[in-house]
């Protein structure tokens, strides 16, 4: 499948959603849509669209399996998605997931800066939901972006919210156990974080420990974070 065939035309004019956006971003996006005189993309911004794309993964993003295109055209596809198709969920939550990490990794930027990107990131979350509210595992990723965000923002009560909307819709997955009892530990319920260790443990005995969960429980129990809250900071 080609990346043209998924995208169609965006005006040239900057949404509010991209208008802050850092270099790097902003140049691969450039780079995309200058299609009658592309060309190729530099090493620089291959390696850095593929680490961003790595990180986005990691997340929760989406992106089409049978897609067959470089690391900087699959990013700029996923950062101009909700503009050509604004009714996809998938779209929002990949632009929520884009603008956390945008906001992650750009520590020399003023606090204010980034807290407009995390705002933006929540509002992205919040259209993915209100577009297929009846899509469990969309809805899954969501909630996660928003507790991953609202942990960047400090708010440790709203991410706690999110982490038990998540697991509300899969009881049995243990990393959305792990996930909340981190968000507890975060808003200083200790206790309550120990308890929830127990039932992510129960949860991951009845997945039939899967090997890719084997460590995230090794450091659960050595009293580390884990891989979990790896994804937040």
């Amino acid at each position: 499948m080609s990346l043209r065939g998924l995208v169609t035309t965006v005006t040239d004019a900057e949404s509010r959603f991209l208008e802050n956006v850092p270099t790097e971003i902003s140049e691969v996006v450039d780079w995309y849509r200058d299609r009658q005189s592309r060309t190729a993309a530099s090493q620089v911004m291959s390696d850095f669209a593929g680490k961003f794309l790595g990180a986005m993964y990691l997340d929760g993003a989406v992106v089409p399996e049978t897609l067959s295109a470089s690391a900087p055209e699959i990013l700029a596809l996923l950062m101009l998605q909700y503009q050509a198709s604004p009714q996809s969920p998938g779209a929002w939550l990949n632009l929520g997931f884009a603008l956390r990490r945008i906001a992650l990794y750009r520590t020399q930027d003023s606090e204010q800066l980034n807290r407009k990107r995390l705002q933006s990131a929540l509002q992205a979350f919040d259209h993915s939901l209100q577009l297929d509210p009846d899509n469990s595992g969309m809805k899954i990723r969501a909630w996660t972006g928003k507790s991953f965000t609202y942990h960047q923002l400090r708010l440790y009560e709203e991410e706690l919210q999110c982490c038990r909307q998540a697991l509300e819709a899969d009881r049995s997955d243990p990393q959305l156990w792990l996930l909340y009892g981190f968000a507890l530990k975060s808003a200083g319920r200790e206790d309550e974080a120990v308890s929830t260790m127990n039932d992510a443990y129960e949860a991951y005995v009845r997945a039939g420990k899967p090997e890719s969960l084997r460590a995230v429980f090794a450091d659960v129990q050595s009293g580390s974070s884990g891989p979990c809250r790896q994804r937040m900071a």
